[in-house]
């Protein structure tokens, strides 16, 4: 943050000491003008008390020596409305005693109070700070009376208040100048540090080929010739590392295969990126930090090979490598004495290897297993007719209608099989065409009626007329292994719902039953070869157990997807998508 940044610090202390040091000042010169207004007041006020006095000694040479006659004649010479004067007689003053106020007791005695100007005092009479001054009025050098004059100090504090905007102005105008003078230092300061973290900021996002401005023979001049110096070493270092990198980056680079080497410390000194994208790891740089560290058993075999001189070949666990298969082949890396100095292991995916092991293996358990049913039927019921069965002709004709049956679910299989084969390989040509989806639905639910029996077949289309680009007879035959499933898995009084939407530019077709449902655990398979969802309850016969499969591909061909959503016990809900024509 700004306010946190060494220039914020500077500029704020810079000001806050010039603002004491002005307010210090002013607070000064505002109570020495007090004062010295105080004391030009305290004169004025001695000086006219003096004056009246004076006037009054010539009115009582002239015989007027009564205190009121005086009184009277000195309320003539108020030179402000706010000004008191009073006469007031000796014995007056010898009558209230230790009561009279000092300076009347001082004049009585024919002195002048106070004897100095610097001795007269603003005294609190009544609420009020007031000024006095008292002079007697002599005759023939004896005291007749006392000429008492009081002011109230206000007028010091009206000159005082005159003063104050000039002060503030001043005050403002210093804190002016000291934030552009402190700006300035604070900046003078700051730069060559601001400069210094810039120029690393750059080299630390890789920039090497920029330097620091020299500042002179200063303490900040010579951290920007060292940090130069600095630079210089480092990026001759680094020019060599990036080329000792390349030359061995364009060995590995063009590698099918993974390769990992280590240091005779077990520290991952090179890893190509089919290394890295084969075990997730993030790319090696090169600079001796492990990306990550890796599963146990691929350290052993590259601890194994650096630490022995060990040779090994296996297939590394699941748990270091995902859902990958990988194959190591590991060997130690040589040094000058034929000693290991370190471990290179070659790392190749053998997933899609196993995966079609496997699945060479399924499908021949899964063909042997659906062509054992209806061979050992057919042999069966032959052997049987073969046996004599031939002569009831009734007999024979139901056991050669079997044969027939288990013939023909032959045939299917095959032609499943073969169906398949060539969706997989994508062999297959799709003839597209301007296809009216409510159109498809309705003759598909014309075709399968009679198969459904009591089942109540809904159709509930979204959009009146909908149309797609796609092969009609493969939709048809989508829509028909999806309706043939739910009319085999739903119950006689259940209820089967086709409709079609719209949606973001595609347009979905559901199947919907009421049947009993696919367990969670059996939905993410039923899209594979064979796969048989629910095996506790009773096999569905005339089923390849291929129809899901190939619905897939075909769906995928035309660049849409399929998916299922099943409640045990609620239904199940197929659904599958097509890019609506023009999109």
């Amino acid at each position: 943050m700004k306010a946190r940044s060494i220039r914020g610090r500077l500029t704020t202390s810079y000001l806050l000491l010039v603002s004491i040091c002005l307010v210090l000042v002013a607070t000064y010169v505002t109570w020495r003008l007090q004062a010295q207004y105080m004391f030009t007041y305290r004169s004025m006020v001695l000086t006219q008390s003096r004056l009246i006095g004076g006037m009054l000694h010539t009115y009582a040479q002239e015989g007027k020596t009564d205190p009121a006659a005086l009184d009277r004649l000195a309320q003539e010479f108020r030179w402000r409305p706010d000004a008191t004067i009073h006469v007031v007689g000796i014995p007056a003053i010898s009558l209230q005693g230790a009561a009279a106020s000092p300076e009347l007791r001082e004049a009585a005695l024919d002195k002048a109070y106070p004897s100095a100007p610097e001795a007269v005092a603003a005294l609190v009479r009544v609420r009020e700070r007031l000024v006095f001054a008292a002079t007697a009025v002599t005759l023939d050098s004896t005291p007749l009376a006392v000429v008492h004059v009081s002011v109230p100090t206000t007028w010091v504090w009206i000159q005082l208040r005159g003063m104050i905007p000039n002060l503030a102005l001043a005050l403002v105008i210093g804190l002016l100048v000291a934030w552009i003078l402190g700006t300035r230092l604070a900046r003078s300061l700051v730069e060559p540090i601001d400069e210094l973290t810039r120029v690393a900021s750059q080299m630390s996002a890789g920039n090497l080929n920029i330097g620091v401005r020299p500042r002179g023979p200063d303490e900040v001049g010579q951290l920007g010739e060292m940090f130069n110096r600095m630079a210089d070493r480092l990026r001759a270092t680094i020019t060599t590392l990036s080329a000792e990198q390349t030359k061995l980056a364009a060995i590995v680079a063009g590698m099918v295969d993974g390769v990992v080497a280590t240091d005779r410390n077990g520290e991952i000194v090179l890893a190509n990126r089919a290394a890295t994208d084969l075990l997730g790891w993030p790319p090696v740089t090169g600079d001796g930090a492990p990306p990550a560290a890796p599963g146990p058993r691929l350290r052993a075999i590259l601890d194994d090979a650096a630490g022995d001189g060990r040779i090994t070949a296996e297939e590394l666990p699941p748990s270091e490598t995902g859902d990958r298969l990988v194959e190591v082949h590991c060997a130690p890396i040589l040094g000058d004495a034929g000693r290991p100095v370190g471990a290179v292991a070659g790392l190749r995916d053998v997933t899609d290897l196993r995966r079609l092991e496997r699945l060479r293996r399924e499908l021949t358990a899964n063909v042997s297993h659906e062509l054992r049913t209806p061979l050992t039927s057919i042999k069966g019921f032959a052997e049987t007719l073969l046996g004599g069965a031939m002569r009831d002709e009734v007999t024979c004709r139901r056991f050669l209608e079997i044969i027939d049956k288990e013939a023909n679910r032959l045939v299917k299989l095959v032609d499943d099989l073969l169906d398949l084969s060539r969706l997989e390989s994508q062999r297959i040509s799709l003839e597209l065409a301007r296809v009216d989806v409510g159109d498809l639905v309705a003759d598909t639910l014309t075709r399968l009626r009679p198969l459904a029996g009591s089942r109540d077949l809904q159709l509930r289309p979204a959009d009146a007329e909908v149309t797609v680009l796609a092969d009609r007879d493969r939709l048809a035959q989508v829509l028909m292994n999806l309706l043939d499933n739910a009319i085999k898995f739903t119950p006689e009084d259940g209820r089967i719902a086709v409709g079609w939407r719209t949606v973001n530019g595609e347009v979905e077709v559901t199947v919907a039953d009421t049947g009993p449902g696919i367990s969670a655990a059996d939905l993410p398979h039923v899209f594979e070869r064979f796969y048989k969802a629910d095996r506790a309850r009773p096999a569905v016969p005339g089923g390849s157990g291929l129809g899901l499969a190939i619905a897939k591909h075909i769906v995928e061909a035309h660049g849409g997807r399929i998916r299922v959503a099943s409640t045990p016990g609620a239904g199940t809900t197929f659904a599958f998508t097509v890019p609506r024509e023009g999109n």
